[in-house]
């Protein structure tokens, strides 16, 4: 399977996906969660976290569109490798970083980096435990001051948290909970 990157300095180029079973987001749902993105912060130089990355499409779509750094988590070997090949053959090797690690151990928390956006793609039937992924990220300190969080699944994802407003984004049968933490 090849994915093509639809915005930004890398628009049209492609990346090749292992075979394994992954769901990538759709292109249409990526676009629009780029443009609402973009309506809600600046992108550049911020860093973007993916998490449940799979193939790695969010991550390099982050930086074409002036993200600074990108970080990928995929617990899938096979995928992983593959975002580092990817990232590689796009030249943007030195922007990408990749943990191989399950999303659940929380290894990627260790990093040192504060993230302005935090992407989660879970497969959909981890949806219920989102709530307490999103409130070990959160409490852990690595949210920026200004930071954004999407949750994808196929139902609206509930979390409260102080200080953080939500809002419903959905595209067919795909949910996107964005959270951010200002007025």
């Amino acid at each position: 399977m090849n994915l093509r990157i639809s915005s930004g300095v890398l628009r049209g180029r492609y990346i090749k996906v292992p075979d394994t079973d992954l769901r990538p987001t759709e292109e249409k749902v990526r676009s629009a969660f780029f443009n609402t993105l973009f309506s809600m912060i600046e992108f550049e130089n911020r860093n973007f976290l993916d998490i449940f990355s799979g193939s790695g499409i969010l991550a390099f779509e982050a930086i074409s569109r002036g993200f600074t750094r990108s970080f990928s988590v995929e617990s899938n070997p096979k995928a992983a490798s593959g975002i580092r090949k990817s990232a590689d053959e796009l030249g943007i090797k030195n922007q990408v970083s990749v943990v191989n690690a399950d999303a659940f151990s929380l290894n990627f928390l260790s990093l040192n980096e504060k993230f302005n956006t935090v992407f989660l793609d879970p497969p959909y039937a981890l949806g219920d435990k989102m709530p307490v992924l999103l409130d070990k990220i959160v409490d852990s300190g690595i949210v920026g001051e200004v930071c954004v969080i999407v949750v994808e699944g196929n139902s609206e994802t509930t979390w409260q948290k102080a200080g953080w407003n939500s809002k419903i984004k959905k595209f067919g049968g795909t949910y996107l909970t964005i959270f951010y933490n200002w007025e």
